[in-house]
């Protein structure tokens, strides 16, 4: 398949997870005996229904959207819901969301839009491999104006009580408040305020400051001169392997979740991007 198709499968890939997540009320809350919301990131039992019910609405809009992938993109995609299992079934673990809306408490509200997700995929598309990692100026990030938020691994909330059109593909909403790191799971590009959840294969870590080459391991990027209290956030890039190997599951081991990596064991192997190790054929 050639880049081109490849490029165009994940940025639809991504439309639609992007979509399904926060199509859904940010509001949503159910209270229990202990009067307890959903939402509510404190209790354990309230906050696994909230991340189900995201994930289960989620995953129907494969459905929704089906005509209009297999409309664009049916000359190298028949079946969308296998496709979309393979790069976006998190069913067998969920605790990514989790621990993201432990940390941040509104993490619906720190994803990328439609608009968002295609600004970013469309950059280095246009512009070619070699700027994968360059975007243009935006409503959020621009010259006059450039949050901790568009620093690379990094992102910001739209606030708790904006709303936004989030099937508005056109339109990039504001987004500059609470700026903190990108949630493991997930990446955060330099250049845009926003979060993108990292597909089946990657390995998106929080990232730790190499004191010697001053690079934000297990990434290529570096903290940004002039801002002492900024530190390194998550995953910054997702593209194609050879735009950006970093956030990749190495070869030699296998990632059974975006935040886990896993060496191979003896007797099996594991090729760069998997998800689980293949036994060796003696």
């Amino acid at each position: 398949m050639s880049r081109r198709g490849f490029s165009l499968i994940g940025v639809t890939h991504f439309i639609v997870l992007i979509i399904a997540i926060l199509s859904l009320p940010l509001d949503v809350s159910c209270q229990d005996e202990d009067g307890a919301s959903s939402g509510d990131s404190t209790n354990p039992a309230s906050l696994s229904l909230f991340v189900e019910l995201i994930y289960n609405q989620m995953s129907n809009y494969t459905k929704i959207f089906e005509p209009e992938i297999k409309k664009n993109l049916g000359f190298c995609i028949t079946n969308v819901d296998a496709d979309w299992n393979r790069a976006f079934n998190f069913s067998d673990n969920l605790e990514f969301l989790t621990a993201c809306m432990q940390k941040t408490n509104d993490f619906p509200q720190r994803l990328c839009t439609a608009a968002e997700v295609k600004f970013y995929f469309s950059n280095f598309y246009e512009q070619g491999r070699q700027k994968a990692n360059y975007l243009k100026p935006n409503k959020n990030c621009n010259l006059t104006s450039f949050p901790n938020g568009c620093e690379p691994g990094w992102a910001c909330s739209v606030g708790k009580n904006q709303k936004v059109d989030m099937k508005n593909s056109k339109d990039l909403p504001a987004r500059t408040e609470d700026c903190r790191s990108c949630c493991e799971g997930f990446f955060c590009p330099k250049g845009i305020t926003c979060m993108i959840p990292c597909p089946l294969g990657a390995y998106c870590p929080s990232a730790k400051l190499n004191s010697t080459t001053g690079t934000c391991d297990p990434y290529a990027y570096q903290i940004p001169p002039g801002k002492a209290n900024h530190t390194c956030g998550g995953a910054d890039i997702w593209a194609d392997v050879t735009s950006g190997s970093d956030v990749f599951c190495s070869a030699g081991s296998y990632c059974p979740s975006t935040t886990q990596k896993l060496s191979c064991s003896h007797g099996h192997y594991c090729r760069m991007g998997s998800t689980s190790e293949e036994r060796m054929f003696l």
